[in-house]
């Protein structure tokens, strides 16, 4: 469990934002209206330009520029320009929009860690405070028990020795051992 007194993040986002940021996105979308998706077959089996063969296509391009007259009608060094082109451009787009997604998937993880690592202490909480006989913990403490249950992440005394695992910096809450 993080420490909660560790916050990393302590942001909300105005839901106008929200809709500019979609709004931008679909801009983007609207510039460049000829992107594509591929099946999984496209995208496993296609031909890919990579480090090693980069150089490989750079010299066939010099090679047909300078020895047109040598190839078939049906290649067409215009065509074969402009896609290569079009690889080298999305390519800057490609690493700038995988930076942006990585940085907004990182810290929605980490906003949901630091949401559910603060919500196991308060169950952890209030399952000491039903011990101790704190009037209505133990209807809390129940509901949430039910709720954790539900999702498979019950803590019994078979699971709290994984529970530890996961979390070696939590103490074994034994108001929930045996219990379920």
């Amino acid at each position: 469990m993080s420490n909660v007194v560790n916050n990393r993040l302590s942001v909300t986002v105005d839901p106008q934002v929200i809709t500019e940021v979609k709004n931008k996105i679909d801009e983007i979308s609207t510039l460049l209206p000829f992107l594509t998706g591929l099946t999984k077959d496209e995208r496993r089996n296609l031909p890919k330009i990579n480090r090693s063969n980069k150089v490989f296509v750079e010299d066939a391009l010099d090679s047909m520029r300078q020895n047109g007259d040598i190839l078939p009608n049906f290649i067409k060094l215009g065509e074969v320009e402009k896609d290569y082109s079009l690889y080298n451009d999305l390519k800057v787009l490609a690493l700038e929009l995988a930076e942006l997604s990585e940085k907004v998937n990182d810290t929605r993880i980490l906003a949901g860690s630091e949401a559910y690592s603060t919500s196991l202490l308060a169950y952890k909480m209030f399952g000491v405070a039903a011990n101790s006989g704190v009037p209505g913990a133990e209807a809390l403490h129940s509901r949430l028990k039910e709720r954790f249950s539900s999702n498979g992440n019950s803590i019994t005394e078979e699971n709290e020795q994984e529970d530890q695992n996961q979390n070696p910096d939590n103490e074994t809450d034994s108001s929930d051992v045996g219990q379920s």
